[in-house]
């Protein structure tokens, strides 16, 4: 032979390519966001006056407590309404006896952000999908939701300098932060917050929706 596999190509067209284990990322924007989020932003600063920050993955910034649905009103309500609607239709049961879905528990919270704060790399355990939603983003640079590819380091260590052709982000992917951009994925996706950089603040609120026991 004389090394050339050319002879050997498939005769039948190109060599078919399966994408598995797909990541879902859920993004939109969502209908009457003004209206919903001059509710909330009043609410959510005024709660900030009133309580020191929790202290999570956030570096600065103000973490609120995980009662957000008690005290974040007809806002709150309509918006884990409107998020369970759309997870329930990216959602499947595999108990052939129940297809139904179960009622989704829904903890919540809300962040305050302003210049310098950031997120530190963190996944969200005991739950199955997690949400984030902004509530206002001022102008200013950074504060981008980085989504952290779950392969890693694994695809590092041989070839770090190679991807896979066709086949989506490696590595990490950038999603910049505007008011009224709802983003889901799965829980235990890691993801972090690059540090925001503006004189204004980058306000959000956070959702984890587990299934109960």
């Amino acid at each position: 032979m004389n090394g050339s596999a050319g002879n050997l190509m498939p005769d039948s067209g190109e060599p078919k390519v399966e994408l598995l284990f797909a990541t879902p990322i859920i993004t939109c924007r969502l209908g009457k966001a003004e209206q919903v989020n001059a509710q909330l932003e009043p609410l959510i600063l005024r709660r900030m006056g009133k309580e020191h920050s929790v202290q999570a993955s956030n570096v600065g910034g103000w973490h609120s407590d995980h009662q957000f649905m008690r005290w974040g009103g007809k806002s709150a309500k309509l918006l884990a309404s409107t998020v369970t609607d759309i997870v329930a239709a990216r959602t499947r049961s595999l108990l052939a006896r129940d297809p139904r879905l179960a009622k989704w528990t829904i903890r919540a919270w809300a962040n305050v952000s302003g210049n310098g704060a950031y997120n530190m790399p963190h996944a969200h355990g005991r739950s199955y999908w997690s949400v984030i939603y902004y509530v206002r983003v001022d102008e200013g640079a950074g504060g981008q939701l980085v989504l952290h590819d779950p392969r890693l380091p694994q695809t590092e260590m041989h070839a770090p300098h190679y991807r896979f052709r066709d086949a989506g982000a490696e590595g990490l992917y950038q999603i910049d932060p505007e008011a009224g951009l709802l983003v889901v994925m799965p829980s235990w996706l890691t993801h972090s917050v690059r540090p925001f950089q503006s004189e204004g603040l980058r306000i959000s609120v956070a959702m984890n929706l587990s299934v109960p026991d």
